[in-house]
């Protein structure tokens, strides 16, 4: 049996409706899985570039429009997959992985409030 270093819960969401973009990369992915201390995400890079920021947000459209701006981070991981249909469409696809540092109070707070709304399931 593999060890689970996870410091904290990971869970899925109820949909599509959250993405996440940064400031300082091009960038636009859709979330995997998130928890307390960090999340991941699937993006197609521009022009083969892979995730270079120190900061991300996230926004949900659902009832209610949630967005949190500014999250201190750092990439764990940052590697290339398949779909099925990517032989099809030809662009690479990868997922990343990144870990939460130095957040805020405002931050952990929304970040409860994400947790709470949109949670369907923990992984």
């Amino acid at each position: 049996m593999e060890d689970d270093r996870r410091e904290f819960t990971r869970f899925v969401f109820k949909n599509d409706a959250i993405q996440i973009f940064s400031d300082d990369a091009i960038l636009f992915g859709k979330l995997n899985d998130i928890s307390k201390g960090g999340l991941s995400f699937k993006y197609i890079p521009v022009a083969d570039e892979r995730l270079e920021t120190n900061s991300i947000n996230i926004l949900a459209n659902g009832k209610e429009q949630f967005n949190l701006y500014h999250i201190n981070c750092r990439t764990i991981y940052d590697i290339s997959f398949k779909e099925e249909a990517q032989s099809f469409l030809g662009c690479e696809r990868r997922q990343c992985g990144i870990n939460f540092f130095w957040l805020k109070e405002n931050h952990n707070n929304k970040l409860e409030l994400l947790l709470n709304y949109y949670v369907v399931k923990s992984v």
